[in-house]
Formats: structure tokens, sequence, C-alpha cells
């Protein structure tokens, strides 16, 4: 369905090749901002640095990079800090140690641990001597966070030695290690993996602070949000079945929820048109009728897929893809505030794919 597994899965390159000190760090800045994001301010002493490259992949929501340099900082001001378009990172320094500051906290994180940090507020990371890092940056919304639950989780990293640390320490550097080779079809089921390990992570965090009324709120919250990503393809996936499947009331569910801005009707249904946006957008599905990919993602009636997805994206499927196959310029009324017009791969770009 994804592609048959010798295929592999797309994998881009950055690396500041030959040229002068300055040409050198100039395109390191850029890869920096196009990989971590564009308000970074990347500081990099002209005589000791020489090198860097970074691996970088999309899978599902997350992207993972992989990430090996000579010493330098990046920093976040508040100024150019964005509470609509933050992003949060969970990163696991392979070799050489890390800097962070944010929240009012600095911590040092030694090779194997796993720290995380929230680009919707001032950040800095510094890494003092040459290292390597896989990094993994995914939407607040693809795991229904928001920049006050991520406050309980900065700058105090996990340790590499025991517990979930260690787990997810492992698997992101194995991860990390094997970006290049593989394959397509990996791509997909990888991607839920990684939610669910880090909503373990989070969770674990949280947990210490279970008897903070607000932590336990959010603690269940992402419990909740991992199981319906898991069988956001069951039809009959609904608000009930999960207020049942965690023995709590559909009101209290829809308390939960309310915090977030939104309803567990509407996250599931938004959650079910991002998936189905993401199989229109990838050529490599394109012999899956929309019927096809509707059920894919839960929605077995194709009346109402078209509806829905006009409804939130300004189009009807078909209409998308045939653009997209086009190349043509597509306006994403989804998203407000938006520039004009984008091209249908630019939906991931400006955050409408994660």
């Amino acid at each position: 369905m994804m592609g048959s597994p010798s295929e592999r899965h797309d994998v881009r390159s950055h690396n500041t090749g030959s040229g002068t000190t300055g040409q050198r760090i100039d395109q390191w800045r850029d890869q920096v901002r196009r990989t971590c994001g564009l308000n970074l301010d990347v500081v990099v002493d002209r005589d000791t640095f020489a090198e860097g490259t970074i691996l970088t992949s999309a899978i599902g929501h997350f992207r993972v990079s992989l990430i090996s340099a000579d010493a330098h900082s990046v920093y976040l001001s508040n100024r150019r800090a964005s509470d609509t378009d933050g992003h949060v990172y969970v990163t696991v320094p392979l070799s050489g140690e890390a800097e962070l500051s944010q929240d009012g906290g600095t911590t040092t994180v030694a090779p194997g641990e796993v720290v995380t940090f929230d680009s919707s507020r001032s950040y800095t990371l510094e890494m003092p001597q040459r290292f390597q890092m896989v990094a993994l940056r995914f939407p607040h919304r693809s795991l229904g966070l928001t920049p006050d639950i991520t406050r309980k989780l900065t700058s105090r990293p996990w340790p590499s030695s025991n517990g979930v640390g260690a787990l997810v320490s492992q698997s992101l550097g194995t991860l990390g290690q094997q970006l290049r080779d593989l394959p397509d079809a990996a791509a997909e089921p990888l991607g839920m993996v990684l939610g669910g390990l880090v909503t373990t992570l989070f969770t674990d965090r949280l947990h210490d602070e279970e008897d903070d009324t607000v932590a336990a709120r959010q603690m269940l919250l992402l419990r909740v949000l991992s199981y319906a990503k898991r069988h956001i393809a069951d039809p009959a996936l609904s608000p009930a079945v999960l207020a049942k499947k965690h023995n709590i009331s559909l009101r209290y569910l829809q308390v939960i929820f309310a915090a977030q801005r939104t309803s567990p009707a509407k996250w599931i249904r938004d959650e079910r048109l991002t998936g189905i946006l993401a199989d229109l957008n990838n050529p490599r599905t394109d012999h899956l009728t929309v019927a096809a990919i509707g059920e894919r993602w839960g929605l077995q009636e194709p009346s109402q897929v078209s509806r829905l997805f006009r409804q939130r994206y300004g189009m009807t499927p078909r209409e998308f893809r045939k653009l997209r196959q086009q190349g043509v310029d597509i306006p994403p009324r989804s998203r407000p505030g938006a520039r004009a017009t984008m091209t249908a791969s630019s939906f991931y770009a400006n955050g409408i794919l994660g």
C-alpha cells in the first residue's frame, strides 16, 4: 500500500561541503534553520567550526534528524518565539554534551540522556564540543500538547540508564543511525511507534505530578489521544468509545478536550482529515481511490469524505489530488492567516500536515 519493502524512505542530506569558512558557516546556519526553525539564531565560532551534516526525514507527524557538527549554539528569543506555530522537540545526544536553557532552568544533557524543549517559548541549546544528536520535531497538536503542558517537561533530562528514558534513548539512537536504510513501507507504522514512545515518555514525567489536578488531566489526555491514534482507522471510534475505554464519563472527556480548545468529535474528525490529506499528497498512494483512502482513516462513506474534506480544505479530495499532480498552487482555506496560495507540498511546511 505504501510501496514495496525494497523502496527506501525519502531522506534528505545536507552538508556544509567545501568553500571558505564564511561560506560553510552560512550554509550551516541555513541548514539548521530549514530543519529546526527559520526563527533560530545560530551562533558559530569561526575559529573552531569546520563541518556539519544533517540527515532528515518525515516519519508520520515527526521530523527526524541526525545532526553531526562542530561546536555551536542555537537561540530562540522571546521576540521570535511563536505560540501558534511552535513545535516540540525530543533530543538525544549520541556523543558530546549539550546544555539546554528554557523556562527558567538550565541543564547539562549527557550522551544518551533524553531532553525536550518547546519552540513556542525562548530557549538556548549549546553544544560546547563536536557532537552527534538525534532530534524529533513535531507540532503540539499531533499529540494533543499545549505550551502549558510542556512547561512541566522541559529542562530536566530523562536518564539513559533505566526506565522509559533508557527505552526512548536506545530507540531514537537506533532510528537515527538507520535513517538512510528505512524502507518506505516502514514510515507509517514507525510514526505510530514514535507517537507511542513520546506519549509514554511525557506521561512518565507527568505521573510524578499526578497529585496536581491539572497534571493528572494532562496525563489522561495523552493516554486518550494515544489510544485514539492507534484506533483512528476503526470507523467505530467515537467519543463514547474513548470515554468507556478510559473509565470516565463522556462529560469529563469533553472537559479535558475543551481545555485544548476542541472536542473529542472534532479531534477525531480533524485527525482523519489530516491523514486523508497526507495520503492525497503522497504520489505513492495515487493508485488508491478517494473512497479507499477514506476507509484507511475510518470514514466509510465516500460522500462523507468529500463533504468533510471540502468543508475543511475548500475543495474536494479529487480536486486536491488533481491540482497536486499538476503542480498547481492551492489556496489553503483550512489555515487562517496563511499565504494566499501554496503548492500541495507546502501544506507540510506551513503546518497543515505537521
